[in-house]
């Protein structure tokens, strides 16, 4: 059991990481091709209208 959530957290760790350079990259494009689709727009809606939680969570998650 221990050894899947080991799998489960490097997956997780991963899938956060690619998306958040994913995002950077978009975001630092000078040219007009910068585009997200339609469930990369929703996560970033998420994350927006839920920014204080997540701090928050963050904040907790890594001991500050």
């Amino acid at each position: 059991m221990r050894a899947l959530k080991g799998v489960r957290y490097f997956f997780r760790n991963f899938t956060a990481l690619a998306v958040r350079e994913h995002l950077r990259s978009q975001i630092d494009r000078t040219d007009a091709g910068a585009e997200l689709t339609p469930n990369e727009a929703e996560l970033v809606r998420f994350t927006s209208d839920r920014a204080d939680q997540l701090t928050k969570l963050a904040d907790e998650s890594s001991g500050r």
